[in-house]
């Protein structure tokens, strides 16, 4: 494990390079991809491995959406240390959030 860590240490690869490698890994999960798909239909048996392969490949490709993190920025302010502009902008309705309401079903 040492040695291969060493080799990857020494040969780092470029942006271009990752998405070379990316790109053709792309090329043969399209073609796995209908197969895969015959797998979920049970018309082709998958033995485990060949899932996990699968599926190590097919996140390298598209990662799983879970692993993405969303981050959503908020922040609180005081009235006394707003600007004028900002409290302009908050009375013109400027930063108003837009949202459709919907009543509940169950309280009409």
């Amino acid at each position: 494990m040492n040695k291969a860590v060493a080799l990857a240490r020494a040969h780092t690869l470029s942006p271009a390079q990752t998405a070379h490698i990316r790109g053709q890994i792309a090329g043969i999960m399209q073609e796995q991809v209908s197969i895969a798909n015959e797998v979920v239909l049970g018309t082709v048996d998958w033995n485990p491995t060949q899932a996990r392969v699968f599926s190590a490949l097919l996140n390298k490709v598209v990662p799983d959406l879970k692993s993405s993190s969303i981050q959503l920025e908020h922040s609180d302010k005081d009235v006394i240390d707003m600007s004028r502009e900002e409290l302009e902008r908050i009375a013109a309705g400027i930063d108003a959030i837009e949202a459709e309401v919907i009543p509940d079903e169950d309280n009409k």
